[in-house]
């Protein structure tokens, strides 16, 4: 039962602006805070900014060591079940930032060193450098911080296509002014009973075109720094014919880890920004109509879109 039947629409993926999530179980497709940063659109700049501020503040608290400022930020990051996407762990209870994550996540963010350094000010890059931080955590993070657009945004969908919607409470919805977790009712379609929030179907990726970044940044790295800077590479053993090192010797010797890519970033400042300008931002794209179908559909719809 996805969105288009439940609310007897007519309509196709192609002819929404939202994903039409089966409303039953999970979908595997995660917001990114990389297609939100690239966006032009007048409600995901707004996206943009909750984003920026929120991790702004964080950032500001994790520097002066504010502990307890810390934790009342990242207490909000629990769970979002509304949307429907991400990992099924017995229904919409997936294991993103859960009440066991958290300690683990507030003590990572804490001693990132990149973190206290300015270095690492995109969500979208946590994954990159901090353990445990995968596309449904990075998503589940994003979605909180951006939910009271997201809510807005459902709003106006429902408008359009005339979708019924219902006054309920909300929790956790963060707050640009006092810069507080906020609990307010607000008006979203229902479906069994429990609050749905739509989601821009520009802004989500697949699980494996989120989950190809750390591979990604550690080619590019090992192939326009590590390998190109003499001290990293002074006492590698050579393989290639006339004692040349080759990349896989670099690779041997610098094996793929969140630790070395850490490492790597304190070192060489430009490296992210490099990787991000030439290789992953020109190959960021919002997912096409088919793509989304494929996720979000069965077999008999999607002969039916078809």
């Amino acid at each position: 039962m996805n969105i288009n039947k439940n609310y007897k629409l007519g309509l196709k993926q192609s002819s929404l602006d939202f994903v039409d999530v089966r409303l039953h179980k999970d979908n595997l497709l995660f917001i990114d805070p990389r297609l939100i940063e690239l966006s032009k659109k007048d409600m995901v700049i707004r996206m943009q900014r909750h984003l920026k501020v929120f991790l702004g503040e964080l950032l500001d608290n994790i520097k002066a060591k504010n502990r307890k400022q810390i934790k009342y930020l990242l207490s909000g990051l629990s769970e979002p079940r509304e949307t429907r996407l991400g990992y099924s762990n017995g229904g919409f209870n997936g294991n993103s930032v859960g009440e066991k994550i958290k300690p683990k996540f507030e003590s990572a963010l804490t001693n990132s060193a990149l973190l206290k350094y300015g270095i690492l000010n995109n969500l979208g890059d946590f994954d990159l450098f901090i353990e445990d931080m995968g596309c449904d955590r990075i998503s589940d993070v994003t979605t909180k911080i951006i939910k009271s657009v997201l809510i807005e945004y459902t709003q106006e969908q429902c408008e359009i296509h005339k979708i019924p919607m219902v006054e309920v409470v909300q929790k956790h919805l963060f707050d640009l002014k006092s810069l507080k977790w906020m609990e307010k009712k607000v008006k979203l379609p229902l479906y069994l009973g429990l609050p749905i929030i739509f989601v821009p179907k520009d802004i989500v990726r697949r699980e494996n075109d989120a989950n190809s970044n750390l591979g990604s940044f550690y080619r590019y790295a090992i192939r326009n720094f590590i390998a190109k800077d003499e001290e990293m590479i002074k006492d590698i053993k050579a393989t290639g014919k006339d004692d040349i090192v080759l990349l896989r010797d670099v690779k041997n010797k610098y094996p793929s880890s969140k630790d070395e890519s850490t490492k790597w970033l304190i070192k060489f400042p430009k490296l992210l920004v490099d990787y991000k300008t030439e290789f992953l931002n020109p190959k960021l794209r919002p997912l096409l109509d088919y793509e989304i179908e494929a996720i979000v559909y069965d077999a008999d719809d999607l002969s039916k879109a078809s």
